[in-house]
């Protein structure tokens, strides 16, 4: 019973985010309160996504096509939100383990100011020749015409998706991780009414159908983003904010620049090498490629709450080389890593014996769901790698050691998965397996570069 006391306690601390000085005490305790924060929070996020698909599913083929070309193109402005994210974490996180507050301060705005210049940039651009985005797409004349609204509202509201994304880097770097969840938490919950209400009309206001469903990501986008930007203002209490922490800090704006810039493509990387898998499982026939498909989805709703766990590992780490304590950081690595390999290791026993009866939910295609469960089940036996390849990829980042990150996953996937996808699934004949077992052997290079990569321990005196 006391333990059922003391687990309850310490999640309503995570939930609330009273703790955020990770440098000292329990290791387990510290790796609990980040994690349950950033689990949640990138759950929202996937949430987030699947809310505005359901709502739109309802309109139609045309409509979903007509997202799934918009949303194509944002996933590149996300990543750049993601690379400029995981610059703001690392340097934040390094000077709120050195106590410095006030160059915490000083990093926030100036990242806040980066990211303002590229959203603006980017956002005007888009929206300014949003129909020939569409046409490069593959849109069709009727097609373009169709979804010239939406795409401008969407394409408008880049601004406020990237700096959500962004300040949530901020406050996990201050420590505070419960803040990025809650911002995901409101945010979702404005676009679900928003979307069932303008999508589809209630009382006086008109169904507006697709641009319903942009205007009410849009306004979720900004509800989230006012709420961050008061409780920076307000209520954040490890980065301090005054007059000369707004003055423009170009040395400052320079490192953060070429860490979001290392962030970015370390994000392209697999974004595009799935694409081009997709181009080779398609050689083998469409039950080869659906399956693929559908494996990969259940793929990324099972390991999400695996992110949120290295998210933690991050932070723990950022803050430790700040304070001056990199064995710690390392040991919060290890720890967190052996934690993240059994909670991985717990789903890929579950796929592994109900694999089948999980894709039988979702495709009812016979040669679907046997290439589905072929992949799953080499994927389960990844998980017990996946564990540590979260967390060192993400602690590395942390350390400001992006570029080392980058090159690791240009190993795995241009070096490794694509060419030997390609040798054993297509010129070797293997077909579906021999991809699937290309994947599993490039998950494995890089389980075996991260950690080798990670015991040199170069990145404990990376300066950021």
């Amino acid at each position: 019973m006391k333990t059922v006391n003391t687990f309850f306690t310490l999640f309503r601390s995570a939930i609330a985010g009273t703790e955020k000085d990770f440098t000292s005490g329990s290791v387990n305790r510290a790796t609990f309160l980040l994690s349950v924060p950033s689990m949640l929070e990138l759950s929202m996020e996937a949430l987030f996504v699947v809310v505005d698909l359901l709502f739109v599913s309802s309109l139609g083929e045309r409509a979903i096509t007509i997202v799934g070309i918009v949303n194509s193109v944002i996933i590149i402005f996300h990543s750049i939100a993601m690379g400029l994210s995981i610059a703001a974490t690392a340097i934040i996180a390094r000077r709120v383990g050195e106590q410095r507050p006030r160059e915490a301060g000083q990093a926030a705005v100036q990242a806040i100011y980066l990211g303002l210049s590229i959203a603006v940039l980017f956002s005007v651009l888009s929206v300014l020749f949003n129909r020939n985005i569409l046409q490069l797409a593959g849109a069709d004349a009727a097609l373009v015409t169709e979804g010239h609204l939406f795409s401008r509202i969407m394409f408008g509201s880049i601004v406020l998706m990237i700096l959500r994304v962004l300040m949530n880097g901020v406050f996990r770097g201050a420590g505070n991780a419960a803040m990025a969840m809650r911002t995901l938490l409101l945010s979702n919950a404005i676009n679900a009414v928003l979307c069932a209400v303008l999508i589809f009309g209630l009382g006086p206001v008109p169904a507006l159908g697709l641009t319903g469903a942009a205007i009410a990501t849009g306004v979720a986008n900004l509800a989230g983003v006012s709420y961050q930007c008061w409780y920076f203002s307000k209520m954040e209490s490890r980065i301090s904010i005054g007059r000369a922490q707004f003055l423009p800090a170009w040395a400052v704006i320079k490192r953060l620049f070429r860490l979001a810039a290392s962030g970015t493509v370390q994000y392209l990387v697999p974004s595009s090498s799935r694409f081009l898998m997709i181009i080779i499982v398609s050689r083998l026939g469409e039950s080869a490629l659906a399956g693929y498909i559908v494996a990969n989805r259940i793929i990324m709703f099972t390991v999400l709450p695996a992110w949120g766990i290295a998210n933690a590992a991050g932070v723990l780490t950022g803050q430790n080389l700040g304070a001056g304590q990199p064995e710690r950081a390392e040991q919060s690595v290890w720890k967190t890593g052996a934690f993240n390999m059994c909670f991985l290791g717990s789903i890929a026993l579950v796929l592994l014996c109900f694999g089948e009866s999980v894709v039988h939910l979702f495709t009812r295609e016979m040669a679907v769901a046997q290439n589905a469960t072929l992949y799953l089940r080499y994927m389960a036996i990844a998980y017990f790698f996946f564990g540590y390849t979260m967390v060192i990829s993400r602690s590395l980042n942390a350390a400001g050691a992006v570029h080392v990150v980058t090159l690791l996953y240009v190993l795995m996937f241009y070096i490794t998965q694509l060419p030997l996808a390609w040798l054993l699934g297509i010129r070797a004949n293997w077909g579906p397996q021999g991809i699937f077992i290309a994947i599993l052997l490039s998950e494995l290079v890089l389980a075996t570069a991260c950690v080798i990569v990670f015991r040199r321990g170069a990145w404990k005196k990376v300066k950021v």
